[in-house]
């Protein structure tokens, strides 16, 4: 047998079952809020300067810029920190929580 024939490649899976542990759950959810704030901070002050929306509450888009991500944050982790013992015991008669995708030992 030749070396070129030879897959030194670890073998790839596609699926695999996961439970996050508590840390793991708000750090994702955590990015998940502090993304989706930013993303309507920003469509918001968009739409506004270009004068499809008119924002009369939230003028400041500095503020808005600052102020909506660390919200989205903020209620995204605390709703996580509440909802763990309802995701881990989910997690637990289902023996994990199924992902698919390639997965590399």
């Amino acid at each position: 047998m030749s070396e070129e024939n030879m897959d030194t490649t670890p073998t790839a899976h596609t699926q695999s079952a996961v439970q996050l542990n508590l840390v793991s759950l708000v750090l994702i959810t955590g990015l998940a809020g502090f993304s989706g704030g930013l993303a309507w901070a920003v469509l918001t002050t968009v739409l506004d300067l270009f004068g499809f929306i008119q924002l009369d509450k939230f003028g400041s888009y500095i503020s808005n810029l600052l102020t909506f991500p660390l919200i989205g944050l903020f209620f995204s982790a605390f709703f996580s920190v509440i909802g763990y013992p309802v995701y881990k015991r989910i997690c637990k008669r289902l023996r994990g929580q199924k992902l698919s995708g390639l997965f590399i030992n």
